[in-house]
């Protein structure tokens, strides 16, 4: 339970309403004939996918909360396992903000601002530019298109008949608990989520992709708690292509007020 206590912590986006939740009630046991028949293969299929050891390019981040909206292009750079830039970027493609992370520490600072934020680059820090609290190794690996898993050796697995996937639970029905969703044939992740008994508590779900066997086209999560909708789409986006550690090692603007960030108490610190 430390593993599923750890992994509510990180994704807490409070209680979702996923897309994908109604393929729950449409779960048969009917497999197909020509595929897997455990959960550990299709899961374990699903993690062999090879991930881009780096992605940099353009993406758009749509935000909906309590009826406002909030709109940006971002400059978007990662390298693997847990390094992050994100800059914001308005119409007219001058920069709005920066988040930038080598995976230790966090950089934030929004143009014409008189503060910079730094400090660990915990879940609560790395939510600044687009809400979504995860430490960067899983922001990465969120990106890439390889959702955060509980670490729990009670699998089930199930077919979803009218979405036509593969379900598989993670943990026992009465506490914490987790659905993936995996294609047949390609075992792309289709999207996760994590509930506490019965409420749903996160989710994310993923659409198309960049290219063919490459990351997802767009992530997306919703919660009714925070009556937020928030969608990231990747646009002009370039795999594998090399990435300096400098890129990552973003200063403050001269002149700046350096103001370090704690992490929220329900945060764990990256290790």
């Amino acid at each position: 339970m430390a593993h599923a206590r750890s992994l509510l912590n990180r994704l807490c986006f409070s209680a979702l309403a996923p897309c994908l939740a109604v393929a729950c009630s449409a779960a048969g046991t009917t497999l197909p004939q020509d595929g897997p028949t455990t959960a550990q293969e299709v899961l374990s299929r699903a993690l062999a996918r090879p991930l881009p050891e780096t992605l940099q390019g353009m993406a758009r981040v749509d935000s909906y909360q309590a009826g406002q909206a909030r709109k940006a292009d971002l400059l978007l750079a990662l390298k693997r396992p847990a390094s992050l830039q994100m800059q914001a970027l308005a119409p007219t493609l001058d920069l709005l903000a920066v988040l930038s992370t080598d995976g230790k520490r966090f950089i934030s600072f929004e143009r014409g601002g008189s503060q910079c934020h730094v400090g660990d680059a915990c879940p609560h820090n790395l939510a600044r530019l687009v809400p979504i609290a995860l430490p960067p190794e899983q922001w990465v690996q969120a990106l890439l298109g390889r959702p955060p898993l509980l670490e729990d050796s009670s699998l089930r697995l199930h077919w979803d008949v009218e979405r036509g996937l593969y379900r598989i639970e993670i943990g026992p029905a009465s506490g914490v608990h987790q659905d993936v969703f995996v294609a047949p044939r390609t075992f792309r992740f289709v999207g996760t989520v994590l509930y506490r008994g019965a409420a749903r508590v996160a989710s994310l779900a993923y659409d198309g992709e960049v290219e063919a066997g490459g990351p997802p086209r767009t992530l997306r999560f919703k919660s009714q708690a925070q009556d937020l909708d928030v969608t990231l789409e990747m646009r002009k986006i370039e795999l594998g292509k090399p990435i300096g550690d400098e890129v990552f090692a973003v200063t403050c603007p001269e002149g700046s007020q350096i103001v370090e960030l704690p992490c929220e108490p329900a945060d764990p610190k990256t290790p």
